[in-house]
């Protein structure tokens, strides 16, 4: 048997999400169905990293899978690729030892939320990008993202109806990249996330930036208390890396 490490990357927008659905029109059903096709079956079982939500973006998404037969990596990558829509591809695949799992072996990952600042919608930008209309205060959503390192109690920031038992979660860096063309990129590490911590962290600090909020309310929510405002669209995630 042998088990093969994929690197995959795509445009969320075309797909319900990473994980299989009765549908079929997911990230893990394209990648499945390809393999199948390069091995002559029906389809070939992935195991990645994570999921990630629909709309949600992917340059590093890690999956691994098991076959019974030698692979060629760099046949395999051009064999499947043929057989992706155009919004995904296996970017890299290697042969990994059989203890290694996408997402059990993991021990954290990157996440990148982008937006732009532009009072009118920029088409070339919306496909992964946020729009905000008004310039941001960068500074202090540096200094309040500097509040959601550590290890915290991030109930307050899953979505609601979560049936996750525990929420404590830890956050190892949390970055906030002016990049000087009217674009910035939010920038954030952590051994694992809740369903939608990511896009309600950048929300927070979004609402930071325009004044509407202080650091006291970033402390605030990370004593539990639930603060109204907007969850960050899914266009302007993506999965940059997962590390082992």
């Amino acid at each position: 048997m042998t088990k093969i490490k994929l690197t995959i990357e795509y445009v969320g927008a075309d797909f319900c999400g990473w994980q299989s659905q009765k549908n079929g029109n997911s990230v893990q059903d394209a990648v499945e169905r390809a393999l199948g096709g390069y091995f002559g079956c029906d389809f070939v079982r992935v195991y990645a990293a994570g999921r990630t939500d629909v709309g949600v973006h992917a340059t590093g998404q890690v999956a691994h899978f098991v076959v019974d037969k030698p692979v060629n990596c760099y046949k395999l990558c051009l064999g499947v690729n043929v057989a992706l829509p155009p919004s995904v591809a296996v970017t890299s695949a290697e042969v990994v030892d059989d203890d290694f799992d996408a997402r059990f072996s993991a021990l954290s990952k990157t996440y990148c939320y982008r937006v732009y600042v532009s009072p009118t919608r920029k088409p070339t930008l919306d496909v992964n990008h946020a729009q905000i209309y008004k310039p941001l205060n960068v500074p202090a959503m540096r200094e309040a993202a500097s509040l959601l390192v550590g290890t915290h109690d991030f109930a307050a920031f899953q979505k609601t109806g979560s049936n996750l038992k525990g929420t404590v979660r830890t956050v190892n860096s949390f970055s906030v990249t002016d990049n000087g063309d009217g674009t910035l990129c939010f920038t954030v590490n952590g051994n694992a996330f809740l369903y939608n911590q990511v896009r309600t962290m950048c929300g927070l600090l979004i609402e930071v930036g325009k004044g509407r909020f202080g650091l006291s309310d970033v402390e605030a929510m990370l004593g539990g208390v639930k603060l109204k405002f907007r969850t960050m669209p899914a266009k302007g995630l993506t999965l940059q890396r997962v590390y082992y």
